[in-house]
Formats: structure tokens, sequence, C-alpha cells
């Protein structure tokens, strides 16, 4: 259970689990960074290791430059106020930061644009984890059926689910951030 802040991205690798990439996630060498980390917290002394896997991003900033608002600052540095994941899932703001809601392109809910360009994440192989399958009808909602949730539908549509981090408030201030932007005509120039 999430109870406070635990660094355990600093201790997965202090754990050996994989590097620090450039785009602050923890990137292993069989699974790139689509990862889950998780931590038991005890008083008992276990036998570990203190060998860290040595960082492999090299000279790659696929992912410094992807990044439509810039939060990867520097590489290793990440600024959560630009970070489109952290404005759309955990700020309870009741608007998006201008510096967020126009660089959105169709992100409801967090954003993986930095763990996409990953060249070690085009090397993983897909899960066949049944519970990371999306939920029928959570793929391309539309906007006015997410501004038309009540609570009552917000928690049976998302029960058990980690979208619930964002909250029904959440869900709907990103669904009308998307929804007020200007619609781009592809095509025109310029």
């Amino acid at each position: 259970m999430d109870i406070q802040p635990a660094m355990d991205k600093a201790w997965a690798v202090r754990a050996g689990l994989g590097w620090m990439g450039k785009h602050t996630n923890v990137i292993t060498e069989e699974f790139g960074s689509w990862v889950f980390i998780g931590e038991l917290l005890l008083n008992l002394e276990l036998e570990y290791t203190d060998q860290e896997i040595a960082d492999q991003c090299g000279s790659c900033t696929l992912c410094i430059d992807a990044c439509p608002t810039s939060a990867i600052v520097h590489p290793y540095v990440l600024d959560a106020n630009l970070c489109i994941s952290h404005a759309t899932i955990e700020s309870r703001a009741p608007e998006l930061p201008p510096e967020i809601a126009p660089h959105l392109e169709g992100w409801l809910y967090g954003c993986d644009i930095c763990q996409d360009v990953c060249p070690w994440n085009q090397m993983t192989p897909a899960t066949d984890e049944s519970r990371f399958e999306p939920r029928e009808g959570n793929v391309n909602s539309s906007l006015a059926e997410i501004l038309a949730l009540t609570p009552e539908m917000y928690a049976a549509r998302f029960r058990h689910n980690a979208m619930k981090r964002a909250k029904l408030s959440g869900l709907q201030r990103n669904a009308r951030a998307l929804q007020d932007r200007p619609v781009q005509n592809p095509d025109s120039s310029g």
C-alpha cells in the first residue's frame, strides 16, 4: 500500500535491478522501463548484492528530445511541474497549467512518450498478463463520455483501476482541456 513517499527508483538502482534512465525511469536489460517497482520494509537483515548496473543510455537523448513539454530539463532531471503524467494524474489543480494543456495531444491520463521512444523499450517482449489488458470501454473513450460520468458511474467503471488516482474531477478537467484545444487542420500548411 502506498502510504508515504519512498525512493523506490533509487532503491531499485542500488539493488541492481537496472539503471536510472535519462527520462528518470528505471531501465532493466530485460524489460526496459516498462516495469513496476515494489518494496517491502522489513526489520530483518537479508543477503544482498551491492553491485549496481552501469548506465547504458550512452549518448542517446531520444526521451529528452521527444518530451512535448520539455519536462526532462537535463539528463536524469525531471521537472514534475512540466510533466503531462504528473499534471493529468497526480495534480489536484482545478485546471491544467498553460505549460501543459496545449501539449496534451490526446493524452487524457498520463503520458508515456519518453518511454515509447526509448530504444530499450523497443526490445522488450509484450506481456501476456491479462490483468494489464485495457478494460472494455476504457480505450479511446469520447471526451463527452468522460464529461458525462457521475460519481457512481466513475466508481463502477474504474473500480480496482489505477485510473482512479486521477479522481473523477481530474479526468473531467483533463477532458475539458482536450475539448478546449483548437482543432488542427491536417491539410493546412504553415
